[in-house]
Order: C-alpha cells, then structure tokens, then sequence
C-alpha cells in the first residue's frame, strides 16, 4: 500500500457569510454546523477514512494564510499535523502544487476543502474507489455531485456517467445554462475534492503551468527545517500566479488526453453534501433545529408572528414581529437583515465596506492573536479613549513595543502577569495596575498556569493598530 497524504486546503476570505465570518476569522474556524469548527470536523472526517482504509502509514497537513496558523494550532488540539502557511493566498492551484511536492513521489495525495459538510461513510466510500483507481491509473480524480437543483454559485463537471471519465470543467454558470446542465443529467457539481499520485501531478504542473511549478520547488527548497509540523512558506511564493487549479491544470488536461498518458476520472458522490456557501445553505444544514413556524433561532431570540427566518445573535436579545423569510444576524458589532432570496448578495456588502476602509470585513469585535485574543469594550480609534479586554494564554506574551501617539493604563483582572516598563520588570497579580506613557517600551508576559486577562485603557489622539513599533516578538512580527 502506498503512503497516502491528506492535505486540507483552508483558505477563504470569509465575505458570503458576513458578519459571522470575517477575513482574519473565516467560516472554516467558526463552530456553524455543531459545537466543533468546520476545519475539526473536517479533520474528523479525515481520521474516519484513515480508520476505514487501514493505511499504516499517513501524513495530514493543513495549507492555511499566515495570518490563520496561530487559530489553526489552537483548534488542532496537539495533534500531529502539519500546518503550512503562505504568506499571501494564491488560490488553488499552487497550494495544489505544494500539496504534490511535500511528501514522496509514490505518495497518493488527497485534497480537500476545510468548510464543507459530507456524509463521512460515504466519502470514505469514494476515497477508497479512488485509492483503487490510482493504483492502475495514471489519473487525476475529482469528486462530483449529482445536482439538486440548477446552481449557479457552483462549478459543474461534465463527465461519461459509464466510464467516470472527466469531460471538461465550467465555472459558475448563468441561470440558463445551469438549468440545461441540470437537465441533461451529464454534469456534477465540483466538490473540491481532488486526488492523485504525486509524481502525476507534478507532471501535470511541469506541462501545463511550469512557472507555478517552479516557483513552488523553489519555496520549498529554501525552507530550513522541512520536517517541522509548522512551515512558513517564503515571499517568492507569492509571486506565484493566483489561479484555481481547474483553470491551471485541469482544463488543459482534459482538452489533452488524447496526446498525454494521463487520465482525469470523475468519481460520483452519492451523499449528503453542503458548502455552507451562503446562509440559505447554512439555514438547509440546521433546518432539524427550526421550530413550528421554520425559524431557526441562535442565541437570545424571542419571535412573534414570524415565519422561515434565521435569526442569530452573538451580543444581546433579538426579537421580531411580522416578519418571514428573512436572515438577521447580529454579531456584537455588526447587523445583517436580508431576504433569503438576496443572501448570495451578502459579499456585495462586504465590497462596500472595504471600499470604505472599514475594519467589519476584517476584524470581530473579538480579535484572535499568536498569544490570545483582545476585544474592544468601548470607544474607536479617533473618540480619544479606548478600553480593550485582553486575554494571554499561559506561556505567551506580547511583543516588546512602544506607541508614538498613546499611553496606556494596565488592570490585571485575572492570573499572574510579568510586565516591563521602560527597564522595570514589575510581577502583577489580579487587582494590581500600571502605566505606560507615551512612547514607553512596554512589554506584558502571562507567567501562570491559567489565562491571563487584563484591561486596557488606551488614552490618545489616534488609537490604531497601526501605532505599534515592535522591537522584539516571538512570533515574527517585527
């Protein structure tokens, strides 16, 4: 049996299921569907078919942002996987190349997206068809699924329904044509499941975009230490071309079997699945939890008179009257009202609040660091105060830094905490405090065994992230 890697792709910008998801917090590390994240079921899901297959030997890795690897460690729960971060997304098709490139020739390679929801024996049914299939085959799988409905927010396979053998492949379609495609009974929707050996795949990229593939080579090369379970890929990685692996490598396969050795095989998915890919699909995924009138109700909600809604709230009570069809979802920080019809038109929103620079598209009101996580209690960057609610997990600290444009008012409220002012070290405990003035280097620890909290009261004329001059950081930020 050969070894077999599983590489779990966790991208994504998190705008369609706005204000829930965010940039630097995507849908893939929140909790939608049952009390784990999306990416710890996927992973769930992984260790099922590594239990069903009896492979004996196999390696998992995590292809994340930067920005993502430090929620990625806190939600793997130690286990042994390795977490490869690029420094700038790129779409798929290189995180598909680095997927060939990190374990051996021979290895047969599974790609999966982090944030969908499968039947887990049916998928480890189709795993298993397509271990059978590379064993005699030269080929590159995807996993297809019979439409339910004519979608335009999917890709389509056309594939030989007697043969498996992969047609072509089509981006989102229009109305029209997504209604043909369904009709005809030909055409699957694009899982994002791809499988493959290796050394296939990396011929693949040779041919079709050798750039990509030498740009990933090359990143790979100059990592020091590659058998670490956590791996920053270099900058020259992102001068890779940012192209989905349909488009890259896919197309010009099937348009070329006739002259190359290789073969694409579509294996047919028969099992309940869900993208979670707008809140019409998340309300599908949760519909056994709606009432007698069809709501499904998250959070502090009383309804009256209302109908087919999904009504969330993270931060407060939430009550409506009248009212049918609608998404309501309030976040602490941000409230969404649309009609269902309209919830595909959520990531419009979220281009309207980037082209205005705000920090909705990017930050919750609870913001996730390397060290723990912050959350704005009252005021904004330009009210002249801020108060933060601070939390360091035990063994972190912050970086050594100093502001130019505010000071700083420290009250630890929970653990032990080692602080630096200047040349001072100071040991605080709860209900114990400290200032730093402007310009100060300043520098906070959590010494104890248990989460550390503290608030911060900020005092300036400008009270940006960006007024941060870090000198030292364990985490690579300087």
């Amino acid at each position: 049996m050969n070894n077999i890697s599983f590489v779990i792709l966790c991208g994504g910008s998190g705008s369609r299921l706005w204000p829930k998801s965010r940039e630097k917090l995507p849908k893939q590390f929140l909790s939608l569907t049952n009390e784990s994240t999306m990416l710890q079921n996927t992973i769930q899901r992984v260790q099922y078919v590594i239990e069903k297959s009896n492979v004996k030997s196999h390696k998992i890795s995590i292809i994340c942002n930067k920005d993502h690897s430090h929620i990625i460690e806190k939600q793997l729960e130690g286990k042994d996987i390795k977490i490869i971060s690029e420094p700038k997304g790129r779409d798929s098709a290189p995180a598909v190349c680095i997927s060939s490139l990190i374990t051996s020739p021979d290895t047969f390679t599974f790609v999966i997206p982090c944030d969908h929801v499968f039947d887990d024996k049916e998928f480890s049914k189709c795993c298993l068809t397509a271990l059978d299939t590379l064993h005699y085959n030269k080929a590159i799988i995807t996993f297809g699924i019979k439409p339910t409905r004519a979608e335009t927010g999917y890709g389509y396979i056309k594939y030989n329904s007697n043969t498996n053998a992969t047609i072509e492949f089509f981006e989102k379609p229009s109305t029209e044509i997504a209604q043909q495609y369904f009709n005809s009974g030909n055409y699957l929707w694009n899982a994002g499941v791809f499988a493959f050996q290796n050394s296939t795949m990396k011929e693949c990229f040779s041919l079709y975009s050798p750039d990509i593939f030498e740009t990933c080579t090359n990143s790979l090369n100059i990592i020091p230490k590659k058998d670490s379970n956590n791996i920053i890929l270099p900058d020259i990685f992102s001068s890779c071309r940012s192209i989905s692996v349909d488009y890259a490598i896919m197309e010009p396969l099937v348009c070329n079997l006739n002259s190359t050795n290789f073969s694409a095989v579509t294996i047919n998915y028969n099992g309940y699945w869900n993208d979670i890919g707008s809140f019409n699909a998340l309300c599908d995924e949760l519909y056994s939890l709606s009432d007698d009138c069809n709501n499904i109700k998250k959070g502090d909600i009383i309804t009256y008179k209302t109908s087919g809604c999904y009504v969330d709230s993270e931060d407060g009570l939430v009550a409506t009257i009248g009212v049918k069809d609608l998404i309501i979802v309030n976040s602490g920080d941000a409230i969404l009202i649309c009609n269902k019809e309209n919830s595909q038109d959520v990531k419009k929103i979220t281009e309207q609040l980037k082209h205005s620079g705000r920090e909705e598209t990017m930050f919750h009101k609870k913001v996730y660091r390397p060290w723990g996580w912050y959350k704005n209690v009252e005021g904004c960057d330009k009210d002249g105060f801020k108060i933060k609610r601070i939390a360091v997990y035990p063994g972190k600290r912050l970086s050594l830094q100093s502001h130019n444009k505010r000071a700083e008012h420290w009250v630890i409220a929970r653990g032990k905490a080692k602080v630096q002012v200047g040349t001072t070290e100071l040991i605080l405990c709860k209900d114990q405090h400290v200032y730093i003035p402007v310009k100060e280097l300043h520098r906070i620890e959590n010494i104890g065994d248990e989460l550390m909290e503290f608030t911060e009261t900020q005092i300036g004329d400008y009270l940006g992230e960006d007024d941060i001059i870090r000198y030292e950081d364990d985490f690579g930020r300087v």
